[in-house]
């Protein structure tokens, strides 16, 4: 990460609202958002909002009483659970941003 963000919802504000849109409908796994793919990015965004990453989690697991399936499947690899966490709260702040009057998509 070049840039530095005082949160992972900041640093997910630095994609356009197309990029935005891609991982809304097409999901991180896609690969459609550069910053998102590899280990390397993931867990670093992982370990610098660690806190964050894990109270939205903890709110969507409140709001709807269960665990994103995907985790617990993860848990016996750190890599592959901290890359869901990070996916799973990318998709849901792309989600909120898409439907923000803050980002809307360019029509030239």
């Amino acid at each position: 990460m070049n840039q530095e963000f005082n949160s992972f919802y900041d640093y997910m504000k630095s994609y356009d609202y197309d990029e935005l849109h891609a991982i809304t409908e097409h999901g991180c796994v896609s690969g459609c958002a550069g910053g998102l793919i590899y280990y390397t990015d993931t867990c670093a965004l992982y370990d610098q909002f660690a806190d964050e990453l894990h109270t939205k989690l903890g709110e969507w697991i409140d709001e709807i009483g269960e665990t994103p399936e995907f985790i617990p499947r993860e848990l016996s690899y750190a890599n592959g659970f901290k890359n869901a966490v990070v996916w799973f709260v990318a998709e849901q702040y792309a989600n909120e941003l898409t439907q923000t009057a803050d980002c809307e998509p360019d029509h030239e």
